[in-house]
């Protein structure tokens, strides 16, 4: 055999062994990127949903993985979802973002980052036109304990409302609007950040809804966090990292006062209201332990005057 033909023989040898190690590098490239890859399967709903995805969208493009964002929108009661993200159910939702309670603390783990700076403690109440005499003349704190009031399943405002005196129905979230106009209750508090959006569309179908004007709920300090897994560390580690480079580049605060249903919320606060500060019921809240500089700082100069103190036992 000729030197010449040798050396080609060697070299096809040569080029099929680079080529399979490249195959092989390539493979195990896309095999880590995809361990790497954190998948989201969130529950869309719960409080400004529009919201809640561009902030945790912000955390994941701030974690430094690479991620993928599933939205779940199969109905589901909190109790549900709550036992879906805990048991880890393959293809099932990991992650929502709901209030705070000491019950979802101990069950999952929040990331600790209010993500609307605890505005939806600010609670306007959604009425029917034909209930607006009886809550104009609220004035004490007894008269407005008086109202019978609407709350979803498994919702934490719950505990709050009912150990400071007020009868609460439970119902599934998707008929509460229904029922406050078919009486059945005489308030429906929500959040300044869903109130006015949320009467936009419920006035289609139910015109005489509206909003109280000149009376306020502020629940103690309350908040909105991102849930997930305890056990789901890779998930949980990236959303802790994304939030607090977030916090620290100054683009989470930025995305938080342009967006729209904040900026609404914001202007609910400035308008003039008998505040009724509910009374503390969760003192072992993991809250309590977070530093003032996450909340809202219009929060703390709301007229106190007419603080609700006589917590029901």
């Amino acid at each position: 055999m000729s030197a010449s033909k040798n050396m080609l023989i060697q070299l096809r040898r040569f080029t099929g062994i680079s080529l399979a190690l490249c195959l092989l590098l390539n493979l195990t490239s896309v095999r880590a990127d995809s361990e790497d890859t954190i998948h989201v399967r969130y529950y869309q709903g719960g409080t400004v949903p529009e919201y809640a995805v561009r902030v945790l969208t912000l955390a994941l493009q701030k974690s430094g993985h690479s991620y993928s964002l599933t939205p779940v929108t199969t109905p589901m009661t909190t109790p549900r979802i709550v036992r879906t993200i805990r048991n880890n159910t393959p293809d099932s939702v990991n992650l929502f973002w709901a209030a705070s309670s000491p019950d979802l603390e101990n069950t999952l783990a929040a990331i600790p980052v209010p993500i609307e700076r605890g505005l939806i403690g600010f609670r306007v109440l959604a009425i029917s036109q034909e209930h607006l005499p009886q809550i104009e003349q609220m004035n004490n704190d007894h008269k407005v304990r008086a109202i019978s009031l609407l709350q979803g399943i498994g919702w934490s405002d719950t505990a709050i409302l009912r150990k400071n005196g007020f009868t609460v129905t439970e119902a599934s979230p998707d008929n509460l609007y229904n029922m406050l106009a078919a009486g059945r209750a005489d308030a429906f508090p929500r959040s300044a950040l869903d109130a006015e959006r949320e009467l936009r569309t419920q006035q289609k179908s139910h015109p005489g809804l509206t909003i109280a004007p000149g009376i306020a709920l502020m629940y103690p300090r309350f908040g909105v966090f991102f849930f997930v897994s305890a056990d789901n560390k890779p998930l949980r580690n990236a959303m802790e990292k994304g939030m607090q480079v977030a916090l620290k580049d100054g683009s989470f605060l930025k995305l938080y006062e342009e967006d729209p249903d904040i900026r609404s919320a914001l202007r609910m606060l400035r308008d003039p209201r008998k505040i009724y500060r509910l009374a503390e019921t969760s003192p072992d809240s993991a809250l309590h332990k977070l530093d003032a500089s996450l909340f809202e700082p219009l929060l703390s100069g709301l007229p106190k005057e007419n603080a609700a103190t006589n917590t029901k036992k």
